[in-house]
């Protein structure tokens, strides 16, 4: 069977085979399952043209002949499986029948197989082209689609790390021109442009960067032109090419046709949207009139459509907040007029009413504050010498009756003082009756004084002895001092050593922050909720405002003084908890907002205003 020389595909113009070592793999894996293959060749189409070489040789390259080769081209040709036989065999060759198979992707012939055999047989022939064909069910459509996924890979790579250079600048203007750059380089381009929508009517274009530039001034002639042009390609909603192919549509380019008569560059320009809204616009310029490729523009249009959201963030981001704040008003603004939606307005309406209720109607106005409870009158017991804690009889929240002993001091010292004062006053009453019988009137005077000093002593001694049993002074509860745990501990005369209150008798002081006590005043009333006690509260009435400040918990407050009304709870003095003091009405606009109102008035007196 005769094969043609030149091949003739059906679509001259389709996907096309590359060589690849998957190729080669898969061309050595057949031939070698089977014992009648002698060679084998794989051909495919070149890039644009009909012509066929090459791609994949088996065992060696080189190993395909003339007639192998004609096989194949006839099996691209002709769209059909091709078997010649080998009339004039070169002396010593193996090659006695050669079988050929086109490979097609749907109806696009991209390459072809053909296998040498070594079998003349009619009938191994026909089962070797069966599992050829087998073998190429999908191997055109499997290698076809993984080179053209490598370059739509490389493509969503690039479009990613373009997209990523543009957020990771810290500014809009360093990261147009840090894309425009990158992007120039990818396209091998002479300059590429970006342009964000800038005005109060949102359709004014801005030009931001320039590749391998700074970023031109508003009134300089070349951003007026590549503005104009971005211009155009913003209100067609489409890309314009100039000067365009005949398959392009038409378009308005008036600005391009300006642009490309200064420069002579080929011009392709895309506007950027998000969420439907133009937001921006790309121009990419080639020096001459070599046309843009495919996959250029391909790159050019991934890139508009991954820049339109990011471009519009970084746009509202560095607008200032008086700009953002004009439109939001702006906004509210025109939903409130709009006739045929009364939600804002009757949202509007509640709102006034809210806040005339808040300026006019009053509230209970009450001061808050900490308080605590504490005993109406408290005695301290002290230290009456010198000494150590013997015993102690009561630890806080005992209940005494006056005269009951308290603590005990150790009268050791004490004890042994007595004796020794009790001998000499014996000695010295012993002088005295011996100086007396003689009628030695000097001796009787000095034995006589010492007499009466040693008495004196013996008095303060036994008077020391009685203080060192400490009793109630009253009937009350112990409120402070465990001295249990401080027995034999040394002691010095006026320590105090625990302290009494009066059982059921109460008083509340109660510190209230400095910003608030002008509005307190004495016979005001009030509420009282204990931490111990949080439900019931408990009334009260201020009897005195103290006019000195103390500091608490780091600020300034004043101690006032309250009464517990009658019929209160049994209560422990050291209670602590809230309380609040009634101070009149007031609006709850003033309740809300008279503190920050206080703090401003401070804030711009101490600023000299």
């Amino acid at each position: 069977m005769a094969a043609s020389p030149s091949p003739a595909p059906a679509q001259a113009g389709g996907p096309q085979l590359q060589a690849s070592p998957a190729l080669a793999r898969w061309l050595r894996t057949h031939c070698e399952s089977s014992e009648h293959s002698a060679a084998a060749v794989v051909l495919g189409l070149l890039p644009g043209s009909a012509t066929a070489e090459a791609l994949a040789e088996w065992p060696q390259p080189g190993a395909a002949t003339a007639g192998m080769l004609q096989a194949a081209r006839a099996a691209m040709q002709r769209q059909r499986p091709v078997d010649v036989a080998v009339t004039l065999a070169a002396p010593g060759s193996e090659h006695h029948r050669h079988i050929a198979l086109p490979l097609l992707q749907g109806a696009a012939v991209v390459g072809a197989v053909a296998v040498a055999l070594r079998s003349a047989d009619t009938g191994v022939a026909q089962g070797q082209l069966a599992m050829l064909q087998a073998a190429c069910t999908r191997l055109g459509q499997t290698l076809a689609a993984n080179e053209t996924r490598a370059p739509e890979l490389n493509l969503s790579a690039q479009v990613l790390q373009l997209q990523a250079s543009f957020v990771a600048a810290p500014s809009l203007e360093e990261a147009a021109g840090r894309l425009c750059t990158e992007l120039c380089a990818a396209l091998r381009c002479e300059r590429v442009s970006l342009a964000a929508v800038a005005g109060s009517t949102g359709r004014e274009l801005e030009v931001w960067g320039l590749s391998n530039a700074p970023r031109l001034e508003s009134g300089h002639e070349l951003a007026r032109l590549l503005g104009a042009a971005m211009q155009e390609a913003v209100d067609q909603s489409e890309r314009v090419l100039y000067p365009a192919p005949v398959s392009e549509p038409m378009r308005i380019v008036m600005a391009h046709s300006e642009l490309h008569a200064r420069s002579s560059h080929t011009l392709a320009s895309l506007p950027l949207a998000h969420q439907g809204q133009a937001v921006g616009a790309l121009l990419a310029e080639r020096r001459g009139a070599e046309p843009f490729t495919e996959v250029q523009l391909q790159l050019l249009h991934a890139t508009a459509s991954a820049l339109g959201g990011v471009l519009h963030m970084r746009v509202q981001a560095q607008r200032p907040w008086r700009t953002r704040a004009r439109e939001l008003w702006q906004r509210v603004r025109q939903r409130i007029t709009r006739r045929d939606d009364p939600v804002p307005k009757a949202v509007l309406g509640i709102s006034a009413l809210a806040l005339l209720g808040a300026t006019v109607v009053p509230l209970p106005y009450r001061v808050g504050a900490v308080a605590r409870v504490e005993g109406a009158v408290q005695r301290v017991v002290v230290a009456p010498l010198d000494g150590f804690i013997h015993k102690s009889h009561v630890r806080p929240g005992d209940v005494v009756r006056a005269g009951d002993v308290l603590v005990e001091m150790a009268d050791q010292d004490l004890l042994l003082e007595q004796r020794k004062w009790e001998s000499a006053l014996t000695q010295h009453e012993n002088g005295f009756a011996a100086a007396l019988a003689r009628a030695d009137r000097a001796q009787f005077i000095i034995a006589q004084g010492k007499a009466a000093e040693a008495r004196a002593q013996l008095e303060l001694v036994r008077r020391n002895l009685a203080r060192a049993r400490l009793v109630a002074p009253i009937d009350g509860v112990v409120i402070k001092g465990d001295l249990s745990q401080a027995l034999g501990a040394p002691v010095q005369r006026g320590d105090t050593l625990l302290t009494l209150a009066p059982k059921a008798q109460y008083r509340l002081i109660i510190d209230v922050d400095e910003r608030d006590v002008a509005q307190v005043r004495a016979g005001q009333s009030g509420q009282l909720a204990l931490s111990a006690l949080p439900v019931d509260t408990l009334g009260f009435t201020v009897e005195r405002v103290t006019p000195v400040a103390t500091v608490r918990d780091g600020r300034n407050a004043f101690e006032v003084q309250a009464t517990l009304q009658a019929g209160v709870p049994n209560l422990s003095p050291g209670l602590q908890g809230v309380a609040k003091i009634e101070a009149g009405s007031a609006s709850a606009a003033w309740l809300l907002g008279h503190r920050a109102v206080q703090w401003l008035r401070g804030a711009l007196w101490a600023w000299g205003w």
